[in-house]
């Protein structure tokens, strides 16, 4: 972990004018997208201006795969910033292990730790092993986790309480169920939250939402132009698209020039019986009506003779059968209920968060 992102703040450092992202692959094959360096260095710096108005840039925590772009982009935002920034290897709950963190520390800080760590390739960090008093000076303000991350951390008294300490939280990677809003709301009064929009395509986010009541759209960051097609598929152009317009697969509703409201993506759709079901939004309705957390099942689509698709239910959850489970969704649409079920032990994930629902269809 640390040795990858050395390499990344190296490269940076001798203004490597190109970097690599890959896509998460949740949906399909994982392909490559090259940005330039003045779209990243962009990149982070509408982060800023768009959340943060240009104040004292915020000390971050990363715990996301570097070669992703969640990851990959706090990095360079910490480099662009010069910010310190915690770096820890990926997992389920960052803030549960936190003595395993290392500080990247930008040389213009002023140290006494004398402690640091070695590396192989010049960069303009100091690389400090986490200590108590380390960790006190340069809190964590600014965490970037994904939604089952935060599931995992709101379950566990002693992560919770240390989320409660962060000053933000950005949530990306995709979308935000009933449940986690409310338990947002309702538990962490003194935190923001802000729910992030983006793909690889654009680098890293381009719009975001604050979770709070009744706020259900998204405002783009600063530089960021956005439209829609005419099969209501969003647009958007700024630095990191080459200032060109490119079609993301994301159905939405523009409601201005800078905001838009998402209705589902478009290619995440089962077409059973002539009818487009969006499956993210099937799956918040099954998760309220069975009352089952989100990441404990989710919905695919298998080849039927009939409906062409058909929508298969596959969970963790052993002892209930598909009749049961018929019974609780007598509120859904018909075309919208499973029709088959398959129980498995364990959901699969991507390391960034993301359901892999390649495992299922290519089981």
């Amino acid at each position: 972990m640390i040795h990858q992102a050395i390499e990344i703040l190296n490269a940076w450092d001798t203004h490597q004018p190109q970097f690599t992202l890959q896509t998460s692959g949740s949906t399909g094959t994982p392909t490559s997208i090259t940005h330039s360096r003045n779209a990243l260095q962009w990149s982070a710096e509408s982060t800023l201006k768009t959340w943060f108005d240009h104040q004292k840039a915020p000390i971050q925590l990363c715990a996301l795969p570097f070669n992703k772009a969640g990851g990959f982009m706090q990095l360079i935002r910490a480099s662009v910033w010069q910010s310190p920034i915690w770096l820890g290897e990926p997992n389920s709950n960052p803030l549960e292990s936190i003595e395993n963190y290392v500080l990247f520390l930008p040389q213009r800080f002023e140290i006494s730790e004398q402690n640091g760590i070695e590396t192989n390739k010049p960069i303009p960090f100091n690389i400090l092993p986490f200590s108590p008093a380390l960790w006190d000076q340069f809190p964590p303000q600014l965490l970037s986790i994904t939604p089952m991350q935060f599931v995992v951390m709101n379950s566990n008294p002693n992560s919770q309480a240390r989320l409660q300490n962060i000053d933000t939280v950005l949530l990306g990677g995709q979308n935000i169920s009933d449940e986690i809003e409310k338990s947002i709301l309702n538990e962490f009064p003194n935190t923001r939250f802000i729910h992030t929009f983006g793909s690889t395509e654009t680098a890293s986010h381009f719009a975001g939402r604050e979770i709070k009541p009744g706020k259900t759209h998204f405002h783009t960051t600063a530089g960021t132009s956005i439209n829609a097609n005419q099969n209501h598929e969003l647009m958007v152009r700024n630095p990191t698209t080459q200032d060109q317009w490119i079609t993301l697969s994301d159905k939405v509703e523009i409601l201005s020039n800078t905001e838009f409201r998402w209705l589902g993506r478009t290619n995440l759709v089962i077409n059973t019986g002539g009818v487009k079901v969006h499956i993210e939004d099937l799956e918040n309705q099954i998760s309220q009506l069975l009352n089952w957390p989100l990441f404990s099942f989710y919905c695919m689509g298998e080849t039927h003779p009939k409906f062409g698709e058909q929508i298969t239910l596959v969970t963790t959850h052993q002892n209930v059968t598909l009749e049961e489970i018929l019974i609780e969704l007598q509120a859904l649409n018909p075309l919208h209920r499973p029709k088959s079920l398959r129980h498995i032990s364990k959901i699969p994930m991507l390391p960034n968060g993301k359901i892999d629902r390649n495992v299922g269809n290519n089981a």
